[in-house]
């Protein structure tokens, strides 16, 4: 066999004779260091028997009574090794440590077992130690497995002296990369290693793994997945690899532009291949052709320029899944499919290959295909009708391209499909349930975008596990035939024009869904109080946001990953024991209740979803304190809380969270206290927005030191108040709004090094796809353009700086020209003095300019003129003079209100001419009247009084609370403005009528 499955120990080798005292000693030393549970099988070691050749997962020798075997599972874990060409192992360890895993630490006393052979303690939970050197002495042990075990550290080079081992597995969850290794060299010392697997091991910095692998000349399969490898030598001195028929290498980092290397090809037993995601890039060699043993070949997500004539020539090939070819079609790679890869191929993929041009129709010549995948590129034209040739057929997708014309009948004819993929295209035909009456053996169906015409007594033929219908137009009414699909996983008719209630039968299928999507229609009805789903299935997604369903926040089982029930109508409270499950760990990592009717306090029990991702509670009427329970949640990213009446301090409680936290979003609530501390910690942090709270005191300056990844900072009106804070190491800082609060001190220079406001390339922000199954959109009122605006999506791209309504004084930091990609800058309602930096035409990008309300002295800059893209400038009440540049784009500014209250300024589109004196005043030179009316005289001499006084109570307050006389002059003129466009909209409308009216 090629491959190792079992231990080479057989049923023979094995003796319930009994054991050897000093070997059951050391047995019942390791279990005294183990910590299980009661139903675990090592908890009756010693208990029943002290023949410890009877104990559960220990055998012994036959001959001499030597234990030589030990693997304590509570239950069998899964096959070593699956030999499937179209399953590989992800290198994920999705087993998770459960209440049934052995944990505590592993006795030194183990050493005494010196005659063991097969050593297995996969699949447990032995966090935070390290792999036993120890292990490196058991000189007679051929196999040893350790995955999944929750080993940490650097995996000791003393089991490079096991020179008898055949069988060793360290393979570990990839998310994490716990397990590191410093020098592959300990690997070469393995001489007698058939099967290989380290599956999430961090080998990064490791440059000499291929070559101590090349040593191994027994080695059959190498399984390195996800192990942060850098380096592929591009040719070996000697070839080794004379047995190896399995090589999975898929996801590693690659050096950006490595080719794949030739040797590759010359392994002459070389069956499996897997390169998936490794960045490769350049030509495929001509001497694939060569390696005839290949039968599964997986090289996607790469890059190359073309494909070579060779690969026509693998006539064992059956699953080729081939990269991106940028600019490529099919068409081109016509001669590299003309060989006898047609005879025997069952899986061809070229999905996410970036391919265009038709599909050509000598695809219907791989009369042995079972799986055809082109979705996700840009292929045009209609499909060819020679698919319809291809009758083993079980899987076809051909979703998210641009493909049209009418589907070909011979399509429908593929009985034997299983799984088929048609949408987000744009087909001329409307889907009947004709077409879909012969695919009797459909179990996946994904018709996203498509217009059906399906009536709802309709009675499918076939049982499907997945239905796709994502966009279509099905009609109003819920899709009764739904009712008739017992087995569905997953369901997605979200986006579908839906207008009516919530049907009982939907609740009733959808018990066995792993996936329900529901979202962005108008569904109706009230959610029931439990969300009842099967609890031996993992539960991905449910998402039903964006309609209008009524009634509580319902209960759900433990084992809902992500919940979405944002925008709807929910009402009431949040249950104080939304998320006590008991002993039972829930594995909810996203919950969505924004846009709800909720009120009420935040309960501490959300706190018990340990694995939380993102929360989000924003846009209800929530009240009280945020809770100061979130110690326990390790790996939150998203907390979105804005729009409340939350009241309190922002806890310091969320410090566990510090070094997962990206985005904080507490925006418009009622909090108080000074800058959060715990922030200091939040190097991963890249949006934090806290304004419109009544938070106070000064910005301490570690925010510009550790806080590096921010994007997108808003602490707008608040009570801050001290210096601005220095932000220049904050390179990928692209909003920043500290408006209305109340700094002093002048600009700091180092504004206008703002990497993030220069960089067109440097986005990011509010729009995040995380793992959660759909993508995080914040969303943030703007003022920008003379209005405010609310940005969603958008934000994450929008170049932003907004320092209006505090006290900043000195001048305006030249520096601020380098800002060459800011959109928006809005220093207004300050007291800033000196000039209009006279370079500031070097801000091309910017859409909207406001220096109004400062101290401002000096000319407009000529330069000004030149920025085509600005469409809202105001420079009202400063002190500026001379002739305004009327020219270029700023003659697209006639509206006065622009300029106004600089008096030396002039100019159009100001009636102040600049090239004569203004003409005197006329003299009235009329004779006073007499007094004929006393009362009049007496009436006037009492108003004034009453006038001065209200006089100064509106107009003393504005004028010594800046701020609020700002957002005042601010609306006049905003209102001035819509009056003025108004008028010089309606005058030459008025004019046109009444010459009409002349005329007739």
């Amino acid at each position: 066999m090629p491959f190792i499955t079992s231990t080479t120990t057989s049923a023979s080798d094995f003796t319930t004779k009994g054991c050897i005292k000093v070997e059951r000693d050391t047995l019942l030393a390791f279990k005294a260091q183990i910590i299980y549970s009661k139903a675990h099988p090592m908890s009756s070691w010693g208990d029943q028997t002290d023949d410890c050749c009877q104990w559960t997962g220990v055998r012994c020798d036959n001959n001499s009574g030597h234990v030589i075997r030990l693997s304590p599972h509570f239950r069998q874990p899964p096959p070593y090794y699956y030999y499937d060409y179209y399953y590989y192992n992800d290198g994920y360890c999705n087993t998770g440590c459960t209440d049934q895993g052995l944990s505590g630490n592993i006795s030194e006393s183990l050493i005494g077992l010196q005659h063991l052979k097969h050593l297995d303690l996969s699949f447990n939970c032995f966090n935070n130690i390290p792999i036993p050197k120890l292990l490196g002495s058991f000189e007679n042990l051929v196999h040893l497995d350790l995955r999944c075990s929750g080993f940490t550290g650097a995996i000791p080079h003393q089991l490079g002296n096991l020179t008898r081992l055949i069988y060793l597995d360290l393979a570990t969850d990839y998310y994490e990369g716990v397990l590191k290794v410093d020098d592959a060299e300990w690997l070469s010392g393995l001489s007698s290693l058939r099967y290989l697997s380290m599956d999430g091991a961090n080998f990064s910095g490791v440059n000499n793994v291929i070559q101590s692998l090349n040593k191994l000349q027994h080695l059959e399969h190498v399984s390195l997945l996800h192990c942060r490898v850098s380096n592929i030598p591009e040719s070996l001195p000697h070839l080794n690899f004379t047995s190896l028929a399995f090589l999975n290498i898929g996801w590693n980092n690659f050096m950006f532009g490595t080719n794949i290397p030739e040797w590759l090809f010359r392994i002459p037993k070389l069956r499996f291949l897997n390169m998936i995601g490794c960045m490769l890039s350049g030509t495929l060699h001509s001497s694939v052709g060569n390696a005839t043993s290949l039968q599964f070949l997986d090289l996607s997500l790469n890059i190359f320029d073309d494909m070579p004539r060779g690969f026509g020539d693998l006539c064992n090939l059956r699953y080729l899944h081939l990269g991106i070819f940028m600019g490529k079609s099919l068409e081109d790679f016509k001669d590299a499919f003309s060989g006898c890869i047609r005879r025997n191929l069952n899986v061809l993929s070229f999905e996410f290959s970036m391919l265009q041009g038709p599909l050509p129709d000598w695809l219907g010549e791989f009369r042995n295909l079972t799986i055809l995948n082109l979705s996700y590129n840009s292929f045009n034209g209609s499909i060819p009708g020679s698919l319809g040739r291809l009758l083993g057929l079980q899987y076809l997708g051909l979703s998210d391209n641009e493909l049209n014309g009418p589907i070909p009948e011979s399509l429908w004819q593929l009985s034997n499909l299983v799984s088929l993929g048609l949408g987000d295209n744009n087909y001329s035909s409307v889907i009947t349930e004709a077409h879909l009456a012969n695919l009797t053996n459909l179990k996946y169906l994904l018709l996203d975008r498509m217009v059906l015409n399906i009536s709802n007594e309709w009675i499918p033929g076939f049982q499907a596990e997945e239905i796709s219908l994502s966009h279509c137009h099905i009609g109003t009414k819920f899709p009764i035939w739904l009712a008739n699909q017992v087995n569905l996983q997953t369901l997605d008719i979200s986006n579908v024009g839906i207008r009516d209630s919530m049907p009982d039968w939907l609740w009733n299928i959808i018990y066995t869904i792993s996936f329900l999507d529901l979202s962005n229609n108008e569904i109706s009805g009230r959610l029931p109080q439990h969300l009842k789903f099967q609890a031996a299935r993992y539960i991905i997604g449910i998402f039903l946001h964006s309609n209008r369903f009524e009634g509580c926040v319902p209960y759900f089982p433990p084992n809902v990953h992500v919940l979405d029930l944002s925008n709807n109508s929910l009402s009431g409270i949040i249950p104080s024991d939304l998320g006590n499950f008991g002993e039972i760990r829930p594995q909810l990592t996203s919950l969505r209740i924004s846009s709800n009717n909720l009120i009420g306090n935040i309960p501490k029990s959300l706190c018990n979803f340990k694995d939380l991702v993102s929360l989000e509670l924003s846009n209800n009427h929530l009240e009280g304190v945020i809770p100061s329970c979130w110690n326990n949640l390790m790996g939150l990213q998203y907390l979105i809380l804005a729009n409340n009446s939350l009241t309190g301090e922002v806890l310091n409680s969320l410090t566990s969270s510090s070094q997962s936290l990206r985005v904080l979003y507490l925006s418009n609530n009622r909090l108080h206290g000074d800058f959060p501390s715990f922030l200091e910690k939040c190097t991963s942090m890249t949006t934090l927005a806290l304004d419109h709270n009544n938070l106070s005191g000064e910005i301490p300056t570690w925010v510009g030191e550790t806080m590096t990844s921010l994007m997108i900072l808003t602490l707008k009106e608040n009570n801050f108040s001290g210096n601005l804070p220095l932000l220049s190491n904050l390179t990928s800082l692209h909003f920043l709004d500290l408006s209305h609060n109340s700094f002093v001190g002048s600009i700091p220079q180092s504004y206008g090094n703002l990497t993030g406001m220069i960089d067109a390339s440097m986005n990011g922000g509010a729009s995040f796809s995380s793992n959660l199954s759909k993508v995080l959109v914040i969303t943030l009122t703007v003022a920008t353009k003379g209005i405010d605006l609310q940005y969603g999506v958008i934000l994450s791209s929008l170049k932003f700086m907004d320092l209006s309504a505090n006290k900043l004084s000195g001048t305006i930091p030249k520096e601020i020209v380098n800002l060459v990609r800011l959109q928006n800058l809005d220093l207004s309602c300050n007291y800033l003095s000196g000039e209009i930096p006279s370079d500031i035409g070097l801000m091309q990008s910017l859409e909207s300019l406001d220096l109004s309300r400062n101290e401002l002295i000096g000319s407009i800059p000529l330069s000004l003129s030149t920025i085509n893209f600005l469409e809202s400038l105001n420079l009202s009440h400063n002190n500026l003079s001379g002739k305004i540049p009327y020219v270029n784009h700023l003659t697209t500014f006639n509206n006065p209100s622009s300029y106004v209250g600089n008096l030396n300024l002039c100019g159009a589109p100001l009636e102040k001419n600049c090239t004569s004196d203004e003409p005197p005043s006329n003299a009235h030179n009329q004779e006073d009247e007499d007094d004929n009316d006393s009362q009049s005289t007496w009436f006037y001499i009492g108003l004034m009084p009453g006038f001065v006084v209200g006089f100064w109570i509106v107009w003393g307050i504005l004028l010594f609370k800046k701020e609020w006389g700002c957002i005042y002059f601010k609306f006049l003129d905003h209102t001035y403005d819509m009056i003025y466009v108004k008028i010089v909209v309606l005058v030459p409308k008025i004019k046109r009528a009444l010459a009409v009216t002349r005329s007739m």
